[in-house]
């Protein structure tokens, strides 16, 4: 789990896991006529051998080498939680 948090945090909030804003980019806007998605890069790991890091790391554009070799750490705010390094300076409290 990368994100979780009630259904307004996850859908309303300023800042998301990668992954979770990589997911809102590939829904389709009924309202904005697109010739094509942006999908997700790469394929998802097999769930029996996921990375030594952050899993999202391989598919992940802010993936540095931290992630790869780290589990994230875990940022938390009024019960929106984010695995990710990148929130780390604001307040992380450790995995």
């Amino acid at each position: 789990i990368v994100e979780q948090g009630s259904a307004d945090q996850v859908f309303n909030a300023e800042r998301h896991h990668p992954y979770t804003a990589a997911l809102f980019r590939s829904i389709p806007n009924l309202e904005d006529e697109q010739a094509r998605l942006q999908p997700i890069d790469g394929l998802m790991p097999d769930p029996t051998n996921l990375p030594a890091g952050c899993a999202f790391s391989p598919r992940c554009p802010h993936c540095t080498e931290r992630c790869r070799q780290h589990k994230p750490d875990v940022y938390q705010k009024d019960g929106h939680v984010i695995a990710c390094d990148l929130f780390s300076q604001e307040g992380g409290s450790g995995a």
